[in-house]
């Protein structure tokens, strides 16, 4: 069976793994982004679900739920008529605004799959998370693709069915399958995978304000600046998604004074940390996945952890530290650091790859290929029926009020550009100008019958 399965894919934090699921020669993708939904989500059930599956799931909020749910129903049926879809893809079916999703799907026939984004499981993630997840966010999808064993036995912990859980690899990780030359240059590049001061403290939270590992990373950022001072190495600092990666430029660029851009820099905010770490010489960090990513992808790979914080915490983090001799250098002080950085040991060969693989999985490059094959499954397991061909019998009059709305939205935020300008609202107005084009996009290829170019996004509240 060679027929292009159409995909519709919730954009939440999932670009490197929609790219690998975007190259597939089958799948048909569109994505949308998380705040068409979790924008009314809070307005209908209050600020308040954001802070956690607890808060969302309390009794009083019964009403709003389904006042939400209500609403998605109708909002799916809208994405199905900008662009009819067989299966819906989720990143993961925990987020708030997700959970009555497959009932909405339902309704029309169409599946939910979840392709797992998350990867590496820690200790505490294991006995903690899993027990909070089984008791307030049970698995509600229709299948589960998921990198590992590891990460299948957490799932199962949550009570999933073992049958709805597939192991497929993870489809952004096929990329360290194919050997790449290193660039030869003067000086190694050294990439430095910052996070937040409360990152991976157990029972932390965004907005508590913990500067937990605050010591720690300014240790490392100093050891850093010393080695690019001396001449040895240029640093790439990528921050991590939840960052405010304009204030970590701005403190950053005061640490670094005159090397600044001149051997110190920040990623883009969109840089993909695969192809910064297929870049680098050495890969610096933490606790962060792409520390197995490193090691995989044949890099010189630097743990750097120690501290009073460090050993307090030690036993409920990733064990980076127990890596097998001549994966990773494990730095457990600034002379460590600083000696890793001058000897980079030699990149890791294949022996490590039982050890990588039981966090990521399989590093085959055929992870997408599985999961492309699971999605035709359940789409052919769900064949369009009676409320599938409501909708496509309507789909050329919505198609035609979409074109009207859009080529309208599209013509007032173009007029209002140069007063965006003046009023330091240009990102604003191009976020709705782009939202006008995509609407004016879908309609147009629907009157035309024809559809868009698989990977076309679509911008919040599209049309």
């Amino acid at each position: 069976m060679t027929d292009s399965i159409r995909v519709l894919a919730l954009d939440h934090f999932f670009d490197q793994d929609l790219r690998a699921l975007e190259a597939h020669p089958r799948l048909d993708v569109r994505r949308f982004p998380y705040q068409r939904l979790r924008g009314p989500a809070m307005r209908m059930m209050g600020a308040d679900v954001a802070s956690g599956l607890q808060a969302f799931a309390r009794p009083e909020l019964a009403p709003a739920r389904r006042r939400y749910a209500a609403w998605l129903a109708d909002e799916v049926r809208r994405l199905y008529l900008e662009r009819s879809f067989d299966v819906i893809v989720l990143p993961t079916d925990t987020l708030f605004y997700v959970r009555s999703l497959p009932d909405a799907a339902h309704a029309l026939g169409i599946p939910v799959v979840v392709v797992q984004k998350e990867t590496t499981i820690s200790a505490a993630t294991m006995e903690s998370h899993s027990a909070l997840m089984r008791a307030t966010a049970p698995f509600a999808a229709d299948l589960m693709t998921v990198c590992s064993e590891r990460h299948r036995e957490f799932w199962l912990r949550t009570g999933a069915v073992g049958e709805l859980l597939v192991v497929t690899g993870q489809p952004r990780f096929d990329i360290y399958a194919a050997p790449r030359l290193r660039e030869q240059r003067r000086r190694q590049r050294v990439l430095f995978l910052t996070y937040q001061l409360d990152a991976y403290v157990p029972g932390a939270g965004s907005g508590k304000g913990w500067r937990t590992w605050e010591p720690l990373r300014g240790a490392i950022e100093t050891v850093l600046l010393d080695a690019v001072r001396t001449g040895s190495c240029e640093v790439v600092v990528k921050c991590h998604p939840q960052q405010d990666q304009r204030s970590e430029a701005a403190r950053l660029s005061r640490r670094a004074g005159a090397m600044w851009n001149r051997g110190v820099s920040v990623a883009p905010i969109d840089a993909d940390t695969r192809e910064l770490i297929v870049a680098a010489d050495v890969v610096v960090g933490f606790q962060t996945t792409a520390l197995y990513e490193a090691v995989a992808a044949r890099r010189s790979v630097v743990y750097a952890a120690w501290g009073e914080a460090y050993e307090r915490f030690r036993e409920k983090l990733i064990r980076f530290d127990e890596a097998p001799a001549g994966c990773l250098e494990h730095a457990g002080s600034t002379e460590q650091l600083a000696a890793a950085l001058a000897n980079p040991t030699t990149p890791a060969d294949a022996t490590c790859a039982g050890w990588y693989e039981e966090a990521l999985g399989a590093v085959d490059g055929h992870a997408t290929e599985r999961v492309a094959e699971r999605l035709a499954a359940v789409a052919a397991a769900w064949p369009p029926g009676a409320a599938r061909a409501g909708l496509e019998s309507h789909r050329r009059h919505f198609a035609a009020g979409l074109l009207a709305r859009s080529l309208a939205a599209e013509a007032v935020w173009t007029v209002a550009v140069p007063v965006a300008r003046v009023a330091g609202e240009q990102r604003r107005v191009a976020i709705r100008r782009r939202r006008a084009r995509e609407g004016r996009a879908l309609a147009t290829a629907a009157l035309l019958g024809r559809r868009p170019r698989s990977g076309d996004r679509v911008s919040p509240g599209a049309g």
